[in-house]
């Protein structure tokens, strides 16, 4: 059995979790994505998605508490803590016509008396920017937050 020498082990505080709380942070959201060029200077216009581009977020800089770079982000990635009640402007672009091969297509299943078209499950739809296990996933078939490429 080892002897206790008495000393307590020297746990240090997160240093980004002290600035986050400095900032007020506690009850942010969290956006992570790709800064692209936005249509006004007063907005902050977010890819989520580097496949859908048509895709963004508009954020008002004024409701940005803290941002910072993904680290080891070959892609720059960023996270941004964002007011709560923040009103924040979605574009989404759908196509109409569905892939009808590969990640994303459609299939026709039926259930009991159910008939539908469902999205294939390929592990391929999703895109994983594993840095420090942060991904962006546009599927639902993602399990863990890491998932290597």
């Amino acid at each position: 059995m080892a002897k206790s020498t008495g000393k307590q082990p020297e746990i240090r505080e997160n240093p980004l979790v002290a600035e986050l709380l400095a900032r007020g942070v506690e009850n942010a959201r969290v956006l992570e994505g790709f800064v692209g060029p936005s249509h006004d200077e007063r907005y902050v216009t977010l890819y989520q998605d580097l496949r859908r581009l048509g895709d963004s977020v508009d954020i008002l800089r004024d409701d940005i508490l803290h941002a910072m770079e993904v680290p080891r982000s070959t892609l720059g990635a960023v996270v941004l803590w964002i007011k709560d009640d923040t009103q924040l402007s979605v574009r989404r672009t759908e196509t109409d016509a569905a892939p009808t091969s590969g990640p994303g297509s459609l299939q026709e299943v039926t259930k009991g008396r159910l008939h539908m078209k469902m999205r294939t499950k390929h592990a391929s739809d999703c895109m994983s920017v594993c840095m420090d296990c942060l991904s962006w996933c546009s599927c639902s078939i993602c399990t863990s937050q890491c998932k290597p490429q």
